[in-house]
């Protein structure tokens, strides 16, 4: 007797091997997913630091890279647009996210080419946050998948950048 299809063991073989593919391919398909938005936020941080870098520079030229944020006047370095950035100690500031006195979102997308795709915050210890959309609205430089920078202190340090990674 020649029959066309299959039989019901074959198919249950099938099914056993598509459920074995599953269990093993989706936790590495989800860890593909949390180390690409690590590696977006690494590029991220990568962009800040050059745009950090360049401010610095416009700031040893003014010669202004030596006085704090908290001044007054406020020194600042004037970008190609016209626009005016405030600085400490010759590096991009932290605004507060405080309507009138400051606006870290404007302030950093007018250093860096952000779309949508990414928001920006200040955390309660002064930290700016980059974080992707979508994701929890991080409040400590401690939370995971953002990329944060503090402002230096004084005049002999350096601002700090890190990757949190995204778990």
């Amino acid at each position: 007797m020649n029959s066309k299809g299959f039989t019901l063991i074959e198919l249950v073989v099938v099914i056993v091997i598509l459920g074995i593919l599953a269990v093993t391919a989706v936790p590495k398909y989800i860890n593909l997913q949390a180390e690409a938005r690590t590696a977006t936020l690494e590029g991220v941080k990568a962009a800040m630091q050059g745009a950090s870098a360049l401010v610095h520079g416009k700031s040893l030229v003014a010669g202004n890279q030596k006085l704090a944020a908290s001044v007054s006047p406020s020194p600042f370095i004037t970008l190609n647009d016209g626009t005016q950035l405030d600085i400490g100690y010759g590096y991009p500031t932290v605004p507060p996210p405080i309507p009138g006195l400051g606006d870290p979102d404007g302030y950093w997308r007018s250093l860096l080419d952000l779309d949508d795709k990414f928001l920006i915050t200040v955390t309660t210890d002064a930290s700016l946050v980059i974080y992707i959309n979508g994701m929890t609205t991080p409040t400590r430089a401690t939370d995971s998948c953002i990329v944060f920078y503090r402002a230096p202190n004084n005049e002999f340090d350096k601002p700090n950048f890190q990757v949190n990674d995204c778990l």
